[in-house]
């Protein structure tokens, strides 16, 4: 997991999906990108850009603020500026075959009945098998976004819980 406090460049990505969103009290610009996601929170002159990758860009380590491995299972919070709360916890895990298959089938499941944010790539590709989702509520003065990245070459399972946070009246 990689943390900027500013806004990242589209070009640094293979982006799959995109989702805008505008409130009052912040923006949010929120990309499906091969090997995760990217979200990136502005409320007033503060920003902030989380990055789940399995593979970067050795130029995304420009102005890193942040990184935290998603080994195992972690949790973070910090404050950016004097007006963003962020909270994370992330999970990775490697299964075996036969859970993976059906923790894939139920992920897959899930996101097509709530019809959430999917980019999916079938074994075989350039970036190798995967199914990412994203699951975002949309609040006045905050955004959740839970994620879940599945990689078929290695079985691995990725679960993020993110919580950025407008403080109002800093």
């Amino acid at each position: 997991m990689l943390l900027y406090q500013r806004a990242l460049h589209p070009e640094l990505f293979k982006i799959l999906a995109t989702e805008r969103v505008s409130r009052r009290a912040y923006d949010a610009d929120i990309w499906l990108v091969e090997g995760g996601h990217a979200v990136t929170f502005t409320a007033g002159k503060t920003a902030l850009t989380e990055v789940i990758a399995t593979n970067h860009d050795p130029i995304l380590e420009r102005n890193l603020l942040q990184s935290i491995p998603c080994r195992g299972e972690k949790y973070h919070e910090t404050m950016i500026g004097t007006n963003i709360k962020y909270m994370i916890s992330t999970q990775e895990e490697q299964l075996t075959q036969t859970l993976y298959d059906a923790t894939h089938h139920e992920i897959s499941t899930y996101a097509a009945k709530r019809e959430l944010m999917t980019a999916e790539s079938q074994p075989g590709c350039e970036s190798g098998g995967f199914l990412s989702v994203l699951d975002i509520e949309r609040r006045s003065h905050e955004l959740l976004v839970q994620s879940f990245h599945l990689f078929d070459d290695n079985q691995m399972v990725i679960k993020t819980q993110a919580i950025i946070e407008v403080i109002k009246n800093p």
